[in-house]
Formats: C-alpha cells, structure tokens, sequence
C-alpha cells in the first residue's frame, strides 16, 4: 500500500503530467501571493489574492480526483471545479471544531479567565482539550473527504461516511499521508523567504500531496466491508 502510494505520482505518463499540474499549480499559486504579500497594506494586494484562487481550485481539484480513486481529471472543466469545492466544503465543517475550540482555549488564556492557583492544571486541560479535539478532526477529515468527492457533500457529512476509520487499514493510511504532509508543510514554511529552496519545498509539495491522496485512497477502499 505504502509503496504503491508513493510510485503514483510518477507511475505512468498521465500521472506524471497531473503531478506536473499540480507542481505547475502551486508555483503559480505561490508566486501570487507573494505578489500580495509585497503589495501589504495597499488594497491592490487583493488582484493577486483574487487570481490565486484559480490555481488553488485546480490543486485541489487535481488531488481530489486522486482521492476519489478515479485519477487526475483536466484542470479546466466543470468536473475539477466541483471536486475542489467538495473538498473545500468537507474540510470547512470538520476543521470547524478544532478551529472554534483552539480559539476559544487561546481567548481564555490570553484574556487570564483561569483563577492562579487552578492556571497549571487548567492551562495543561485546555491544551489536552484542544489537541484531542484537532486530532479527532483531522483524523476523521481524510475519510469524508473521501465519501464527498466520490458521492456528493452531504455523503461526506454523514455519518456513513466516517464508518471505516476504526479500521487498521485508515489508521495506517492516515499515518502515512500525515507524515507526508506534514513534512511538506514543514519544508515550505521554512523555506518561504527562499526563492530556490522554496521551489524544491513546492515540488516536494505536490508529490506529497498526491502520494497521499492515493494512499488514503487506497486506505479507505479496504474498510468497505465496515
């Protein structure tokens, strides 16, 4: 499954031109922000802002076809468009919590709500709470994702959708495609202000992205006999 996962970008032809536009992508998509990011605090930093979500759509919508099991789609159709929105909208409900619950331990702690002689134990379980619930989410998250881009949001949002990932399989998978990621957010934050280190990052970026597309992928085919 592992090995599989990471030959994909590169196992034919057509997969490596879809790596490449995924690759193509983020190099477009990151040379706009940083336009915008040169542009800070006028509000003409909002053009390129704009523009950068046009390859955005079409990276997720790339890796959402990898995600459903069905491959690299064309970039400018309808079909890829729908992906990315899919994905988009999945992964704004279930990150959701994590977001609301990280805000609110960080108001708690900025604004000093915690009485001094309970500040160790109370700081040490809100930290706990908030990690546990980030976990849980983004544990959950590659499986629904998963379900919406093959069958629709709502399939995403249900509780079906969830069903496999007590399984050894989604475990492993998602293990695997978080260290790919991880590692690659890793690269590019500390490669940013690098222009030749931050294209091997962004390079590094979408082959991990895609590796782990398939390798969830894979994963949540096994757990269909949950």
């Amino acid at each position: 499954m592992f090995l599989d996962a990471l030959r994909y970008p590169f196992a034919d032809r057509a997969r490596l031109d879809g790596t490449a536009k995924c690759l193509a992508a983020l190099l477009l998509g990151g040379a706009l922000l940083r336009a915008a990011a040169r542009l800070w605090p006028d509000w003409a930093l909002l053009a390129p802002l704009l523009l950068a979500v046009g390859p955005l759509v079409a990276f997720l919508g790339l890796v959402g076809g990898v995600l459903a099991g069905e491959g690299f789609r064309p970039v400018a159709t309808v079909a890829t468009a729908r992906l990315a929105g899919r994905l988009l909208g999945v992964v704004a409900v279930y990150l959701a919590p994590a977001a609301v619950t990280v805000a609110a331990v960080s108001y708690v702690v900025a604004a000093g709500t915690v009485p001094s002689a309970l500040s160790g134990v109370g700081l040490a379980t809100l930290a706990t709470v908030a990690l546990l619930v980030t976990v849980v989410c983004a544990y959950l998250l590659p499986s629904a994702a998963a379900a919406s881009v093959r069958d629709g949001l709502r399939a995403g949002l249900r509780r079906e959708a969830i069903r496999g990932t007590a399984s050894s399989s989604y475990f492993l998978a998602w293990v695997g495609a978080t260290v790919l990621v991880v590692v690659a957010w890793t690269a590019l934050a500390a490669t940013a202000t690098r222009s030749v280190a931050a294209l091997l990052a962004l390079g590094w970026g979408a082959y991990a992205h895609v590796a782990a597309a398939a390798l969830l992928a894979d994963g949540v085919d096994r757990t269909k006999y949950w």
